[in-house]
């Protein structure tokens, strides 16, 4: 088994105090095989996790998290910046663009609220063409990733776990358990396709 924390932020995209040169020890001590840094909007944003991973033996795998209309999007595989997508467009024309370019979008939370008090919801179940959803998310409520992995189950998607951590104490918190070892970004494309993962979450004890 081989398991990926396939949704974390750091201070590279300027929304978290993860710092790059303490990733890998923090993701090894909670048991990680590999990791996905997803900051937000911009690809770019994480290139320097490109040598650390290097140094350290350690996969970093390297996406984005993208803000459309309805809802967040993970985005893997397709190297994507500011520039490539305006911010706020449908999430069902973000999801074909991904995947006429060979990635996979992956709705993130759908079943959370952010600060508006708005969230993707049940519009998740007239989203097509969707290869997996986020059903463990380490950030979202038991009820909220209960009712992502219900519709999941429902569109027959693939399920993928994140922690969406935003400091250290989070990495691992969820996670995307795959049979085969994953360790490139072509790896874990056909990892994601074939739907044959699942998800697990461990329990975060505060000193």
């Amino acid at each position: 088994m081989f398991k990926i924390d396939m949704h974390i932020h750091s201070v590279l995209g300027k929304d978290s105090i993860i710092k790059p040169n303490e990733l890998v020890s923090v993701a090894r001590e909670a048991g990680l095989d590999a990791v996905c840094v997803t900051e937000h909007h911009d690809y770019g944003l994480s290139q320097p996790f490109d040598e650390i991973s290097h140094q350290a033996g350690f996969p970093i795998l390297r996406g984005l998290e993208y803000k459309a209309k309805e809802g967040h999007l993970l985005i893997y595989g397709v190297k994507m910046g500011r520039g490539g997508m305006p911010s706020q467009m449908p999430m069902q024309y973000v999801i074909d663009w991904v995947n006429t370019r060979d990635g996979v979008a992956v709705p993130a939370h759908p079943y959370q609220r952010d600060m508006f008090n708005g969230c993707l919801g049940d519009r998740l179940t007239d989203l097509n063409n969707l290869w997996a959803i986020e059903t463990r998310n380490g950030s979202a409520s038991e009820l909220e990733n209960s009712q992502a992995n219900h519709v999941a189950d429902q569109l027959k998607t693939g399920k993928v776990g994140g922690s969406d951590a935003h400091g250290p104490s989070g990495i691992g918190k969820a996670y995307t358990v795959f049979p085969e070892p994953v360790t490139s970004m072509t790896e874990l494309i056909a990892a994601l396709k074939k739907q044959n993962y699942t998800t697990e979450s461990r329990l975060i004890l505060k000193n």
